[in-house]
């Protein structure tokens, strides 16, 4: 269980609980017709931007941010490919071809089996250089579907108020009407900008972290294969992963993913 998350939006939800209540709402803040609005339009408009599949894919993601990261820790990710060069040294590359089945969802052993079908160091690197830019585009789609969202809701919200200004201004003959209907408009708003800075916003915020993560294990594990694939001996495999993943994580500010005993 990611406990961040889960106090992040529990927090949140009831920052804006006893914001609701200092403010005297109740029940002037339920509003079924700006809920229906917001939600609704919403979604529809996501379904006519979105494909089903990236749709899925995305509360898929949204549903595995409340769970602990599975993903090993650059150390350990580099202990393991240090393991696998010595081996490699002294069994030969065969040996290897049944390695890595379950370190990071099998991408190792998909890795390494690359190396050995193709035996040249180039053309495993186009490889899996191209298998990572696929899963970078699948997160970039996911991060992007909860952007959108966050895009979208606050703009049905402020399509609710303009509705219910209209109701307003339909009512000024009778002003014990007006008090009402305008608390309904700004509802409205309220329901759309709290759905996109609650919910959407931080949530491709934390799937875009987890990607950044996720990107720079696989990067060190294509290094640690190519290393390994050219027989560099295991303390140079280690020098090069361990510099190459402090480097990177300069660069792309990836803060360091904790061990994880799943992540193996």
């Amino acid at each position: 269980m990611d406990l961040a998350t889960w106090f992040g939006f529990l927090a949140g939800v009831l920052l804006l609980a006893w914001g609701v209540q200092q403010a005297g709402g109740g029940t002037l803040f339920v509003n079924a017709h700006g809920l229906a609005l917001v939600f609704g339009g919403t979604l529809c408009a996501t379904l006519v931007n979105t494909p089903f599949r990236v749709l899925w894919s995305g509360l898929r993601r949204f549903f595995s941010i409340f769970l602990s990261s599975q993903l090993p820790s650059v150390e350990e990710t580099v202990v393991e490919m240090v393991r696998l060069a010595e081996r490699s040294r002294a069994e030969g590359l065969l040996a290897l071809q049944n390695e890595g089945q379950t370190f990071m969802n099998g991408f190792l052993s998909r890795a390494l089996n690359v190396a050995i079908t193709s035996g040249e160091a180039k053309e495993t690197r186009r490889i899996l250089e191209g298998e990572l830019r696929h899963r970078r585009l699948q997160t970039q789609e996911d991060a992007n579907l909860f952007r959108t969202m966050g895009v979208l809701a606050p703009m049905f919200g402020l399509l609710g108020t303009l509705l219910g200004i209209v109701e307003v201004l339909r009512s000024m003959s009778e002003p014990t009407r007006v008090g009402g209907a305008m608390a309904l408009a700004i509802t409205t708003a309220f329901y759309g900008i709290a759905i996109a800075n609650l919910i959407c916003v931080p949530v491709a915020g934390k799937i875009r972290l987890r990607a950044m993560q996720e990107g720079l294990i696989l990067e060190v594990i294509v290094e640690g294969v190519l290393d390994i694939l050219e027989s560099k001996p295991p303390y140079l495999v280690e020098l090069h992963l361990s510099s190459y993943a402090s480097e990177k994580r300069q660069t792309l500010q990836v803060p360091a993913a904790a061990p994880q005993a799943g992540g193996a």
